[in-house]
């Protein structure tokens, strides 16, 4: 976690709260969690994992940015993985549309809904803690937040796939999360993202850039 990044606060778990839309914001349990503003570097991400006629599983839904792109490039098999429950509402709208490829949303944490899936072609990392023991474990004591699901990233990743997510870390990253990586995966890539444009009240990025890894090869 880059110093001086904003530590987020949970008032109530977020995969039981009431989300809302409000002007491009999307905030869970008050917490903002995904504005528009992202789309560059959501369509960043889906480009690292998918391919025409492949397999790709998202874990977040979010405001759909990730998976609107994902959905552009075309894969045979489309998996979402959603805790909250009214945004599953809105992910399985969503997905209803003539042209959607292959959705399937999977209700439920994915430390609970993954063991079942199999493995896929790419995956797509874009949670946010669920309530204050994952903000105190993952966010503020790990690399960066998505360390904790690289074990998982591995097991579910075909030969041949990718695993991507964004770190905080602007323009590089950390020797820490360098070695955390290589513990699960034999190579990975940074791609900075640059041109985004948060607003000034933004709570939690405040840069005009953010790193987006992509890691390979995973060690079984």
């Amino acid at each position: 976690m880059v110093a001086g990044a904003p530590r987020p606060t949970i008032d109530t778990a977020i995969d039981a709260a009431v989300p809302a839309v409000v002007d491009g914001t999307l905030l869970v349990s008050g917490q903002e969690v995904m504005q528009t503003w992202e789309a560059p570097l959501m369509r960043a991400l889906a480009a690292e994992v998918t391919r025409p006629g492949g397999t790709v599983l998202e874990v977040g839904f979010g405001l759909g940015l990730s998976a609107g792109f994902v959905q552009e490039i075309g894969p045979a098999r489309h998996t979402i993985i959603e805790a909250n429950p009214a945004t599953v509402r809105v992910a399985e709208q969503w997905a209803r549309p003539a042209g959607r490829r292959g959705v399937e949303i999977v209700t439920g944490r994915w430390q609970e809904t993954m063991p079942g899936l199999g493995r896929f072609d790419g995956i797509l990392f874009d949670t946010y803690p669920l309530d204050e023991t994952e903000v105190d474990e993952y966010f503020v004591r790990s690399s960066t937040f998505a360390e904790h699901f690289f074990a998982h990233a591995a097991d579910h990743l075909a030969d041949g796939g990718s695993f991507t997510y964004y770190s905080n870390e602007i323009d590089s990253v950390s020797r820490r999360h360098q070695r955390a990586l290589l513990r699960y995966f034999r190579t990975f890539s940074v791609r900075v993202v640059d041109g985004l444009q948060p607003p000034a009240d933004c709570s939690y990025w405040w840069a005009p850039s953010m790193a987006v890894i992509v890691a390979r090869d995973p060690r079984r």
